[in-house]
């Protein structure tokens, strides 16, 4: 049985009544905008401060990997969960939305890349990062703008 087969039996008790998955595809999940400006300014003045500190004044590159996340597209909802050692069992619920509340859009140039947006005010809630694979991310714009 295939990770995706086996996500799909996981999620299952937690669907509603009569809503199926139509897409469940793994993810990095970047912040929306806001949070990532926010975020970004913080850490970025934090540990140029501390390498500073540190090194005298000579400079490091710092970075953080990306978590990975179980997105997975429903009939009614956008959920992404957090992806475990297991290969499709999921972790904590860090993403819901209702379809009708969000759009998605695709940039696609060395990576591809998907922007989940809120529908009323365009502002980015979620990017996320699916590297080379253009055909996982044209089926979460697809499933989502239905």
């Amino acid at each position: 049985m295939s990770a995706n087969a086996k996500l799909r039996d996981h999620l299952s008790p937690h669907m509603q009544d009569g809503e199926t998955i139509e897409v469940a595809v793994v993810a990095q999940l970047k912040r929306g905008m806001k949070q990532h400006l926010a975020k970004n300014l913080a850490t970025g003045l934090a540990t140029g401060l501390a390498t500073t500190a540190a090194t005298g004044g000579v400079g490091l590159i710092a970075f953080a990997s990306l978590p990975a996340v179980w997105v997975a597209v429903t009939s009614q909802r956008v959920l992404m969960y957090a992806k475990t050692s297991s290969a499709s069992k999921p972790g904590k619920l860090v993403f819901e939305a209702p379809r009708q509340a969000v759009t998605a859009s695709m940039k696609s140039r060395l990576l591809t890349q998907v922007i989940i947006a809120d529908r009323s005010d365009g502002q980015s809630l979620a990017r996320l990062n699916l590297g080379l694979r253009r055909k996982s991310a044209n089926s979460i714009v697809v499933s989502v703008e239905r």
